[in-house]
């Protein structure tokens, strides 16, 4: 090699301090939006329950998140409204007593943690039914794994795909829980 030729630069080593992803970060939504369905759009979600001393249970809308409360009774609703969840206290004794389930003639279950976020797996998980699970249990919570990274699917009763995804859970066995997230939304197109 002539003297006035520099030799190309190595290409710089492998860093050990690339940024990685966490082992429990729970792994990236694919909002990818299938034919028949408009773009996901995206919203946030949440559970947050009142003293039960106020006699209200709240329904969740997972159109849209939306919330609102009626008078409770026993866990039984007097006007769903387009809601696919209640969140309603059992006994109010005092410790943590609130219940969460599907409301009846919905399409609504739990997709795993570790299950991938899509479309498909959201709408097939939809399918698997979600009965009532006591939030204050934490090892319930685990064993059914409504956990952070899980994520709540419904086909909504307007024939959207909805994934509320269940990114903080706070609270313990004598508090009420409260639950939020990130909801994703595929509208059926018109």
């Amino acid at each position: 090699m002539p003297s006035s030729e520099k030799p190309e630069p190595e290409p710089p080593a492998p860093s050990d301090e690339a940024p990685s992803a966490s082992a429990s970060a729970p792994p990236e939504a694919d909002l990818t939006a299938p034919d028949g369905y408009a773009e996901a759009l995206s919203t946030m979600w949440g559970l947050a329950p009142v003293p039960c001393t106020q006699h209200e249970q709240q329904l969740i809308d997972l159109d849209d998140g939306t919330s609102r409360t009626e008078d409770e009774d026993n866990g039984a609703v007097q006007e769903p409204g387009g809601a696919e969840l209640l969140y309603w206290p059992d006994t109010c004794t005092g410790l943590g007593d609130y219940q969460l389930r599907a409301l009846p003639n919905t399409r609504v279950g739990l997709l795993r943690a570790d299950a991938p976020k899509s479309f498909d797996s959201c709408r097939a998980a939809a399918g698997t039914g979600f009965g009532a699970l006591a939030l204050s249990e934490r090892n319930d919570r685990e064993d059914r794994g409504f956990v952070e990274g899980a994520a709540l699917c419904s086909v909504t009763d307007k024939g959207a795909v909805a994934m509320a995804v269940i990114e903080h859970i706070a609270g313990d066995a004598v508090d009420d829980i409260s639950v939020s997230g990130p909801l994703h939304v595929w509208a059926a197109a018109p």
